[in-house]
């Protein structure tokens, strides 16, 4: 009788262990997805950010027309759209989107446009 209560307090200690091991392994593996995941939406706020920030400097200055231009972001490269009235407009906005902190590349693809 003891034997077998020792056997089934044996098998008992083995399947705990076993299964401690796997849910730590699970546990492992979830924290390795969460922190990818976490790094993916931090990239993401990084470029709305970075948007943010363009576009903030647009409304601030009087040279640029914030409601024309078109700001996109993806992975700090910055792409600008949309119509200004002259080239000295068109490079003024590329100076104040690169000089955002983030910024990597700026492409202007402004077009002039006298209305």
């Amino acid at each position: 009788m003891v034997k077998n209560y020792a056997l089934a307090v044996l098998l008992f200690a083995l399947a705990l262990s076993v299964a401690c091991a796997t849910a730590r392994r699970t546990g492992s593996t979830v924290k390795d997805a969460t922190v990818a995941a976490g790094q993916s939406v931090g990239e993401t706020t990084s470029d709305a950010t970075i948007t943010s920030a363009v576009k903030m400097k647009f409304a601030a200055d009087k040279t640029v027309d914030a409601f024309d231009i078109n700001v996109d972001t993806d992975d700090g490269n910055v792409t600008l759209t949309g119509k200004v009235r002259a080239k000295t407009e068109a490079d003024h906005a590329v100076a104040l989107a690169r000089s955002v902190e983030g910024v990597k590349t700026v492409t202007p693809r402004l077009t002039i446009s006298n209305e």
